[in-house]
């Protein structure tokens, strides 16, 4: 997978995160948010299908992904741009269970403890997880 950070002057979007259905993108993050600064920066996410075809050269992908991000959510061009080679990004293999939470009390949770590696997967193992451990403690 390949990661796009663009750079804006100001921000002129209306959400926080968005699933692409659009040639080259899977997901939007807004990056400003998740760090709370409210920073115009987002974060594209490859599809696989472009990140093989970039493997060798991100900075490649670049042009085709800032394209496709403008088109997603109407955006000016962007003050800076960087691609970054994220090869571990999607999780990969099978758990039956959605987190892990061993004798000792550590836990492990995330977007590979499910079906599909998702935010929404994320969210209900660490929402999970929290809650065995909550009860755990009593």
């Amino acid at each position: 997978m390949l990661a796009l950070v663009a750079s804006f002057a100001e921000r002129t979007w209306g959400v926080d995160g968005v699933f692409a259905d659009g040639p080259g993108l899977s997901f939007v993050a807004d990056d400003g948010r998740r760090r709370g600064d409210d920073a115009p920066v987002l974060v594209a996410h490859s599809t696989p299908e472009l990140a093989r075809q970039h493997l060798d050269d991100p900075d490649a992908a670049g042009p085709a992904m800032t394209a496709a991000l403008r088109r997603l959510l109407d955006l000016p061009e962007p003050a800076d741009t960087v691609v970054h080679r994220w090869s571990f990004a999607r999780p990969t293999g099978d758990r039956a269970a959605p987190y892990l939470l061993d004798d000792r009390g550590i836990g492990v949770c995330g977007d590979g403890w499910g079906p599909t590696p998702r935010v929404a997967t994320a969210w209900r193992s660490g929402h999970e997880l929290g809650a065995a451990m909550a009860e755990r403690l009593g």
